[in-house]
């Protein structure tokens, strides 16, 4: 059944459900006290059949003797927890059921006594008794809880059974609709957890669907779309693997070419040829260089991006390696004429693979020379603060996003950045027009 409709059936039933438990309890309650009020022998005096029998025995006891009349006192068992007073016109006391130590009452007390049973909850009877020597009144005083019928005795007796029964029927219908909305948001829950836990293939695995109501259908939605994903995530890596072949076999076909391109350019740098033709021979050589570097970012991002390029991370100075890659591109810096800003005070060991982090510097130096020529500047150093100490290096161009005459220019920044991930270092880049700012550091491990 859909969860609309239980829903729905919930709302009709909370509709229906009070009034008919109500007199549901009452129905069940008035079969309850039937079977109690069968076998019951409680205490309980109905004000007229009571009153009519307690003036029908004083009638029989009038002109008795005295120790007939109270024998009739002492022994009836038809007044039970009621109290009986045998007393003169003048409050002598001639009999008291309650035993009190009272053998005269006052006219206060019993003016007080009679007030209490006219004005309480108490039936008091009130009937004149005498014999001859002894005259009086003789009154029976029944408690507030014993006067009334069987069914108001047992109404008030057994009334705590009629709130647990409605309260438990209530409490019952309460658990029941909260069962319902408990289920389904333990349904949601376990839809969430299933959907964010990823499989294998980082796809998550397709739900065994047991219902078929609208949290069944969003399963069988999610399924669709966990195929979709897969037969997208084959695609795809069918698609990366041609993409790596292609590159590889381009990288592989232009670097022929390319070689035997140089060598006619050093064979004409051996010819007597005009300035403007050295000039020419220079500029094919520059180019040749550029494709040839291409070619390796090429070779080393599809590398990088099947992680097949070894890495042999370890505890280095990275200063070191700093120098050593400074010392190949300072002169290049100088003649290029570059203000170089250099800041190498403090030692700086990171666990990272020194070949990997001479590419990152390679890379960033060349990007400097092809892109930020024209702010004739660059600065590495190393700084910190009380989270991490920072390898930084900074040039005044115009930028990362400014145009660039050189085409593919990205992909070293892209080996930089994989790079980087990979051994495990975190970077920070910050460009505008008036520079751009590389800042690498390594999180405490």
């Amino acid at each position: 059944m859909k969860l609309s409709k239980k829903y729905l059936l919930i709302i009709v039933a909370s509709i229906f459900f009070f009034p008919i438990s109500y007199l549901g309890v009452n129905f069940i309650y008035y079969f309850l006290l039937m079977n109690v009020a069968s076998n019951n022998i409680d205490i309980h005096y109905e004000p007229q059949k009571v009153e009519a029998k307690w003036k029908n025995d004083i009638e029989h006891l009038e002109g008795k003797s005295v120790k007939d009349i109270l024998s009739f006192f002492n022994n009836s068992k038809e007044y039970d927890e009621a109290r009986i007073v045998w007393i003169s016109t003048d409050g002598d006391v001639y009999f008291d059921s309650s035993q009190t130590p009272n053998s005269k009452w006052s006219i206060a007390y019993t003016i007080e006594f009679m007030e209490k049973g006219s004005k309480g909850n108490n039936l008091l009877l009130k009937e004149e008794l005498g014999n001859g020597t002894k005259n009086g009144y003789a009154m029976l005083e029944i408690p507030e809880k014993y006067v009334g019928s069987k069914w108001k005795i047992l109404r008030e007796k057994y009334v705590y059974v009629w709130y647990l029964m409605l309260l438990f029927l209530w409490a019952l219908f309460i658990f029941v609709s909260w069962f319902f909305f408990y289920g389904i948001q333990r349904r949601l829950i376990f839809i969430q957890r299933h959907m964010e836990k990823e499989g294998k293939d980082g796809i998550p695995e397709k739900f065994k669907v047991k219902n078929k109501d609208e949290l069944g259908q969003v399963e069988l939605s999610f399924n669709k779309m966990v195929e979709k994903l897969k037969e997208s995530r084959r695609k795809e890596i069918q698609e990366e693997e041609l993409r790596k072949k292609f590159i590889s076999d381009v990288s592989h076909d232009l670097r022929t070419p390319l070689t035997i391109i140089r060598g006619h350019t050093f064979t004409l740098n051996g010819e007597n040829l005009s300035p403007q033709g050295k000039q020419s021979v220079e500029i094919i050589n520059n180019k040749i260089s550029f494709v040839g570097d291409l070619i390796d970012n090429l070779s080393s991002f599809n590398l990088l991006t099947a992680q097949k390029m070894p890495m042999n991370r370890k505890k280095v100075d990275v200063l070191k390696i700093i120098r050593s890659s400074l010392t190949a591109w300072y002169p290049i810096f100088e003649k290029e004429g570059f203000e170089v800003d250099i800041g190498l005070e403090k030692s700086l060991i990171w666990n990272i693979d020194e070949v990997w982090m001479k590419r990152i510097l390679d890379n960033l130096f060349q990007n400097i020379m092809r892109h930020a020529s024209s702010g004739k500047y660059v600065s590495v150093r190393i700084e910190s603060d009380d989270k991490h100490e920072y390898l930084i290096v900074e040039d005044k161009g115009p930028g990362l996003q400014a145009k660039s005459d050189h085409k593919g220019s990205g992909i070293g920044l892209s080996i930089v950045e994989i790079m980087v991930k990979q051994m495990g270092l975190t970077q920070e880049i910050s460009s505008g027009k008036n520079g751009t700012t590389f800042k690498i550091y390594q999180k405490e491990e």
